[in-house]
């Protein structure tokens, strides 16, 4: 059950940021050719800044999913499993705190900037603030996924899931 609703959130957040990403690149494009025509698509820079912010939210969330971030773990490889399991714990509660702490300060965000409105799209400015607690909000269910798996990790003394997988070399 728990798995066929993460997988649905898997498609529903891809879904969402390839169509960000669509709009993000025609909204673009388009005005950059438009302006070379001398038409202003003054209205293409909010719609931008208002895509991206959900898209890099909800990006990073599905990065945080599926332990896509960036990282630099030349100095962790070295310690034994047991170590790294810690440290990746350990991390991974850092994270949550900070997410919840993004969250709860978002949201304040959010009623703050509720009167703000968009120059062009006429509606309030809250609606790209919101991807902040909602996309932290996202991560917090992704971290306290991986701070489960660690600690089942440490109780089961299996660490085979922290293991790197040999990733095969692109044609």
């Amino acid at each position: 059950m728990l798995k066929t609703l993460e997988n649905g959130l898997n498609k529903v957040e891809t879904f969402i940021v390839c169509l960000g990403l669509m709009v993000l690149i025609f909204t673009v494009f388009a005005a950059a050719v438009l302006r070379f025509f001398g038409i202003d698509m003054s209205m293409s820079t909010d719609l931008a800044q208002l895509v991206f912010a959900w898209v890099s939210f909800i990006g990073a969330d599905l990065a945080m999913r599926k332990d896509k971030h960036m990282g630099v773990d030349m100095l962790i490889e070295k310690f034994p499993l047991p170590v790294i399991n810690a440290i990746y714990l350990f991390n991974y509660i850092l994270i949550l705190g900070f997410l919840v702490f993004a969250v709860r300060y978002g949201i304040n965000l959010c009623i703050v900037n509720s009167a703000r409105k968009y120059q062009t799209l006429y509606i309030s400015y809250s609606y790209a603030t919101a991807s902040c607690p909602v996309g932290c909000g996202l991560m917090c269910i992704s971290a306290v996924k991986h701070i489960v798996q660690y600690v089942k990790n440490i109780m089961n003394h299996d660490y085979t899931s922290i293991m790197k997988k040999e990733e095969e070399p692109a044609l």
